[in-house]
């Protein structure tokens, strides 16, 4: 599982380093191949080991392909999927056109979710944050979410 929430730099090659304590368990998962891609909803890329992307892509794929939605996701999500593999000093290179699809300039976010990772620009994640704050005091809180217990 991938936590945490960590403040990086990207280096002028586009190169992301991995936080040293996800090397081992993403070598170990996926023998450090994974995929990036874009979010379909959010300006920020998403990160994943190899196999989790497989499963994720074969649940999409098995979508109904007439429908509306599902064209957008295929299109954006796999679409836009990019392979890449840890290099000997464990980074990443981010390609320009990920890089300009989530306005990542220099300093980036990279957040845990569990089965994969988002990146994000540093100030677009502040302003994300900011903006789901509020949006959460506007609606009222789910079921699921309110018998949950922290």
């Amino acid at each position: 599982m991938f936590r945490g929430v960590h403040n990086l730099a990207i280096d002028v090659k586009g190169r992301l380093k991995i936080p040293t304590r996800h090397q081992m368990q993403i070598n170990k998962l996926c023998a450090g191949k994974m995929v990036l891609s874009i979010h379909p909803d959010d300006a920020c890329l998403l990160l994943y080991p190899l196999q989790e992307w497989l499963i994720l892509e074969e649940k999409v794929s098995a979508l109904p392909s007439l429908n509306v939605h599902t064209k957008r996701l295929k299109r954006k999500l796999i679409g836009h999927a990019t392979d890449c593999e840890l290099d000997n000093a464990s980074r990443i290179l981010i390609p320009a056109t990920l890089r300009g699809y989530a306005e990542i300039d220099k300093k980036i976010i990279m957040s845990g979710q569990g089965h994969n990772f988002e990146l994000w620009d540093e100030n677009a994640w502040h302003k994300q944050l900011a903006n789901l704050d509020s949006l959460s005091k506007e609606e009222s809180i789910p079921d699921e979410v309110s018998q949950l217990s922290l």
